[in-house]
Formats: structure tokens, sequence, C-alpha cells
């Protein structure tokens, strides 16, 4: 039987800031389960991508539109997810998305330096697993990250 271990959920409003107070709430949640330092610096890092791509894509910069996150940890894994109910990226622009490749910024070449398409990339490399689901409208990021053995 799967155990899942200590739950946070909680709903914020889309803006260009809440990706900060996200962070910062989930960050001591994490700390309270025992997550290390390493863990959780990436695992947030990938959170604030995230979000932010709610806020800039999914609502198109619209404020105070719901996102969703929940996180715990299931048999040594944690578990974080991220919704929203805006716009929704097909099965293609996922694929593409997570399977891109991250071109390094060249000073001399413009065509470097955007970072769209950058943080699903990262997010990839720092977690084990990425999933994205539509259901009724809304659209759901799955990120696992195994926790000590």
């Amino acid at each position: 039987m799967e155990m899942v271990k200590c739950h946070f959920n909680k709903q914020y409003k889309s803006s260009l800031d809440v990706s900060r107070d996200v962070a910062e709430d989930i960050k001591a949640f994490w700390l309270d389960v025992g997550l290390k330092e390493d863990v959780i610096d990436q695992i947030e890092l990938c959170l604030v991508e995230l979000v932010n791509n709610a806020y800039e894509h999914a609502y198109q910069l619209n404020e105070g539109e719901p996102i969703e996150l929940n996180s715990y940890i299931k048999n040594n894994e944690l578990v974080i997810e991220i919704a929203d109910y805006g716009e929704s990226m097909t099965d293609e622009e996922f694929e593409k998305a997570v399977k891109g490749t991250f071109i390094e910024p060249d000073p001399e070449d413009p065509e470097t330096w955007t970072t769209s398409g950058r943080g699903f990339i990262i997010v990839v490399q720092l977690t084990d697993n990425l999933e994205y689901e539509k259901a009724g409208g809304k659209n759901t990021f799955k990120l696992y990250k195994k926790t000590e053995a």
C-alpha cells in the first residue's frame, strides 16, 4: 500500500510576484518534512518556472487567476502538482518543450538570448519525472523527485 506523508495544499492568485510567495510557503513545508537543502533549491527552481509559466502562458499575464499547489511525500518520492485553469498546451507542445535543447547564450548572437523554452529543459534536468495532464479545464504539471531511499 502506498503511503502518503505530510501534505501541503494551497491556492494562489496569478501575478508577476506569485512564484516568490509560492516558493516561500513551500520551502518551509519542505524543510519541515526533512528534505535536504540542495534538493529544496533544485525543486524550488522548478516550481518557480512552472508557476511563472502558468501566469505568463496559461493566463496570458492576467492577474488574479487561480494557481493550485499540492506537495506531498509518497513512498520516498516528493510529488509537486502545479495546476491552472488557463490555456492548455497541446501534447505536441509539451513533448517539444521537454525534449528541447538548452542553448548557451552567446553575447555576440542575440538569437541565443531568449529565455523562452528553457524552463521545461531545466525542470526535466532537475527532476526524476515530469507529467502533464489536462482534464475538465484544468492543466496540471506533476513533478517527481526521489527523496532518501
